[in-house]
């Protein structure tokens, strides 16, 4: 069940930069992608990861509450800028340097996406049925016409590339999409069904819950099986690589495609990701799966409290480190936590109230990330944690935050 349970999830793919004019969209019929047929899946074996693991602190969690204040603390140094949306009032870049904010109109999707290099802001103009592309100065990079109400949910899968969810139906509701990677150099884009790979739900409604790595020789894609599995597929030799059951979020890929990380469950009745011979007590753990099918578990909190559970999970930009929100009913301290990869260790902050994704400055240094209860979108709050003095401290009200922009010179 791959997982949408806190909030809507929307996926990504690549695209390419920018050019000076406005394409209207319409998909050769060259660009869309042809069934793959599927290939033997190769026997699964379990890998046993407690041989570095000290057995008296499984867990390896440390909690470090901190202070969370309505103001931003003194001594705190602020770079930079954040993306924030609005269903309220016009969404907007904020400067953090200068608190200058820079409007970027009204009718705008809520769907924003930031670029992998911090320098490029995409969202749909729904008005005017355009892709908008913007740097943090909110001067048009590009637009593209023709993105009217069948497109939702953007997302860069690099640099120059953008997946985006589109509606197949040409009239509202909705409920069966593909998912296009769209060029933003070239205007071109390819185009992925469920069902051009083995077991796709062809008559599954909804997003198609179809994640490829940034190089396209990968997709992860969930399957109408018992067990609810997500496969990782190869497709350049067709074969299915690996697949996990009762996995909770989506998939997050490492930008050179080598690798992702996943919450799902370690085992359910005959269900099993990984087999070792630790004590399990129900519950999630973040894998990390290799593109070669291997999976190493990295989180073993399940061994010591019941049903915990791991939302919006976020890389560092040296990917070194993962940021999470961390759920668990009967430790209300649980919340927005960082996990050391190397190392193990989870240190939790003790935030709660996440509703949304969690986004890590440019030097890695702070996390910004959006609270409220998810029912009342329009009081949500823009947060910032400083990891270094270890503070939080609300940035803005009644926004959401959608991504960090490195500012110009």
């Amino acid at each position: 069940m791959i997982i949408l349970n806190k909030f809507l999830f929307f996926l990504v793919l690549p695209a390419c930069l920018l050019i000076s004019s406005c394409s209207p969209i319409s998909p050769p019929a060259s660009e869309l992608l042809p069934t793959i047929s599927p290939s033997p899946s190769p026997t699964i074996t379990s890998i046993n990861p407690t041989s570095s693991i000290n057995n008296s602190n499984l867990t390896n969690l440390s909690i470090s509450c901190v202070e969370i204040s309505d103001v931003i603390p003194t001594g705190v140094t602020l770079k930079n800028s954040l993306v924030l949306s609005s269903l309220s009032d016009e969404s907007y870049i904020l400067n953090l340097e200068t608190n200058n904010k820079i409007y970027l109109g009204e009718y705008l999707s809520e769907e924003m996406s930031v670029s992998p290099d911090l320098q490029k802001l995409a969202y749909r103009d729904l008005e005017a049925e355009k892709l908008i592309v913007k740097d943090v100065d909110g001067t048009e990079l590009k637009s593209f016409d023709g993105f009217d109400d069948l497109f939702h949910s953007i997302k860069w899968l690099d640099n120059e590339n953008l997946a985006i969810n589109k509606a197949k139906e040409e009239q509202p509701l909705y409920y069966h999409y593909s998912l296009v990677i769209f060029n933003i150099l070239t205007s071109s884009f390819k185009e992925f069904n469920v069902d051009d790979f083995p077991n796709g739900d062809k008559y599954g409604v909804g997003y198609p819950n179809l994640y490829p790595n940034p190089q396209l020789t990968e997709m992860v894609y969930s399957i109408p099986e018992d067990g609810s599995p997500i496969v990782l597929f190869d497709m350049q030799t067709g074969s299915q690589l690996r697949k996990i059951y009762f996995s909770e979020w989506a998939p997050e890929w490492v930008h050179d495609g080598t690798k992702f990380i996943v919450s799902a469950t370690l085992k359910f009745d005959k269900y099993s990701n990984l087999v070792d011979n630790l004590p399990y007590l129900g519950g999630n753990e973040i894998f990390l799966v290799k593109n070669t099918g291997e999976i190493n578990r990295l989180t073993f909190l399940t061994t010591k409290y019941k049903e915990s559970h791991y939302s919006a999970l976020s890389w560092s930009p040296t990917e070194e480190y993962i940021a999470f929100d961390l759920i668990n009913s009967s430790e209300p301290d649980f919340g927005l936590s960082v996990l050391d990869v190397n190392t193990g260790e989870i240190t939790n902050y003790c935030i709660d109230d996440n509703w949304g994704y969690i986004y890590w400055s440019p030097d890695g240094k702070q996390i910004a990330f959006t609270r409220g209860n998810g029912f009342e979108p329009l009081k949500s709050k823009a947060y910032i944690l400083d990891l270094e003095k270890k503070l939080a401290f609300k940035i803005a009200d009644n926004v959401s935050v959608k991504g960090w922009m490195i500012n110009t010179p």
